[in-house]
């Protein structure tokens, strides 16, 4: 699709009218319009997982066909559709807007149930992960720890040998007015100042600071002080990638979580943290690449700070966690996009739906177990397309942080965003980084949402500058020409597929897949 076709969909975006999907689910014509079960649900994909499972009900989405529930206010027809509903089911975790469930909750019969699946897919298996708040915090946190327990004067020295790389390296800690103080600095030389000393089994944050992208390489040593003597702990190398892209460099790449540079008093330097499911894991510094992305770059602030660079100059921050600042904020309410997440949502609506009208639960599962098997040769065709992308090539650009669950999923890596969310205007800073990022990741194509558009001047604009292709994705509601959740999910895959890797075949035909599977 060419630019001029996108600035030309751009502008006459807000003249089209939304219409009305039609779902697969159709309903029996031998029931009559009065006799049907009133059932409201907030979105479109909501409704269509629900018309699956109570394809006999009357479902109604609240919000329209191409509206974004994160801004859609309900209008009056909205309450007499709740006043009629037998049962409610929204998303919830602040996907609607907040009108729309007070609504809801205030309209709906008394005694009727507003089911928020978000939240009750969990015991199902649906599993949630959190919206960054600051991407420039969305990456590793790496500080310094001490394993096991000596005397209460022992001191573990960790001492930076030597550096190599394209611009200075620096280990920093805040205070709590924003005070620097280096520890290890590159830019004077290596020496015996470059050194964090910590207490046996004891741990500190630490924030890593960068004035060029590149490859830098630290070499560390450890040392036990016992009674002023020191002894040889043990010796490691750091490999970190600022701003490129750290794929092949090393087995492991961490961009993520929290790991130390851990010194244990048995004699090793390893890296102890929290892989990628939130469990413990440990690492060999030498088998791993610290990912510094382009996100993290910001602009030195004053000659305090000349560790990292000339004031007015760029430096790239892997910032620790201090002074009330997370990673993460609240939950990503957008659960569907792992089709798993969807298969819980199902199951919810199924039970639900089954207590409520036990006189018809049988219908509810003979219709919820058809309809997940699809779902599962769904999720399963959906691993085999998108895991024949060539990993370095399964980079996603968006203008939204919309596809957390997509990547986490189906192994991608969100390579930037323009804003966290549609409502939040990104700075001059953030679009810099993101330019770079386009840059220098070589990611293939950037995605447009079609049925959302703030924001998409800007990605059109980094797309164009940045000679990448433009294409389009689907998060929060169906566009035209995808009428149903599966539908959805078969266009992002068919698109990230031709988009990412275009040099290969199309993704493949979801029947056919399903036919392989079942000869095998």
């Amino acid at each position: 699709m060419t630019f001029k076709k996108y600035f030309s969909w751009l502008a006459s975006f807000g003249m089209v009218a939304a219409a009305s999907a039609c779902s697969a689910a159709t309903v029996s014509p031998n029931v009559a319009d009065h006799e049907r079960m009133t059932i409201v649900a907030s979105t479109p994909i909501i409704a269509d997982l629900v018309r699956h499972v109570a394809p006999e009900a009357k479902v109604v989405s609240l919000v329209p066909v191409g509206a974004d529930p994160h801004t859609y206010e309900p209008s009056l027809a909205t309450l007499r559709d709740v006043s009629h509903a037998k049962i409610a089911f929204s998303n919830q975790l602040l996907l609607e807007e907040s009108s729309l469930i007070e609504t809801i909750d205030a309209n709906l019969p008394d005694g009727t149930s507003h089911v928020a699946l978000g939240q009750e897919a969990v015991p199902y298996g649906a599993r949630h992960i959190r919206l960054v708040e600051d991407a420039s915090l969305s990456t590793i946190w790496l500080g310094f720890r001490v394993d096991g327990q000596g005397s209460s004067t022992d001191q573990v020295r960790i001492s930076a040998t030597s550096v190599n790389g394209p611009g200075h390296l620096s280990a920093f800690t805040t205070g709590t007015f924003g005070n620097p103080t280096p520890w290890i600095a590159s830019y004077d030389g290596i020496d015996g100042d470059d050194v964090v000393s910590l207490p046996t089994n004891a741990h500190t944050h630490m924030s890593w600071g960068f004035s060029k992208p590149g490859k830098y390489d630290l070499n560390l040593k450890a040392e036990l002080i016992h009674d002023g003597v020191p002894k040889l702990l043990g010796t490691t190398a750091l490999t970190f990638m600022v701003g490129k892209d750290p794929q092949g460099v090393a087995p492991k790449v961490l961009d993520s979580g929290h790991v130390d540079i851990t010194a244990h008093l048995k004699g090793e330097i390893t890296l102890e943290g929290t892989g990628e499911t939130g469990s413990a894991a440990s690492y060999d510094p030498r088998s791993v690449v610290i990912s510094v992305p382009h996100s993290v770059a910001t602009t030195v602030p004053s000659n305090e700070w000349k560790f990292l660079g000339a004031p007015g100059s760029d430096s790239w921050v892997l910032a620790q966690a201090v002074l009330g600042k997370h990673v993460h904020g609240e939950i990503d309410p957008h659960l569907w996009h792992d089709v798993k997440n969807a298969i819980a949502y199902v199951e919810v609506i199924r039970d639900r739906l089954s207590a409520l009208d036990p006189e018809h639960a049988t219908n509810y599962r003979d219709s919820a177990t058809s309809y997940l098997e699809e779902l599962r040769n769904l999720d399963d065709w959906m691993r085999s397309v998108l895991g024949s992308i060539p990993a370095s090539q399964r980079k996603l650009v968006t203008a939204h942080d919309s596809f957390g669950y997509l990547a986490k999923a189906y192994g991608f890596d969100i390579a930037g965003f323009i804003a966290p969310n549609p409502s939040l205007e990104p700075s001059v800073q953030t679009l810099a980084n993101l330019t770079r990022t386009l840059r220098d990741t070589q990611a293939r194509a950037v995605f447009i949402e079609p049925t959302n558009r703030t924001h998409a001047a800007e990605l059109i604009n980094l797309a164009h500058s940045a000679q990448v292709r433009l294409c389009e994705v689907q998060s929060d509601t169906f566009a035209e020409g995808v009428n149903s959740y599966v539908e959805l999910m078969e266009f992002n895959t068919k698109s990230l597929k031709s988009c990412l890797d275009p040099d290969s075949l199309p993704a493949w035909d979801r029947t056919w897949h399903s036919k392989k599977v079942e000869q095998k």
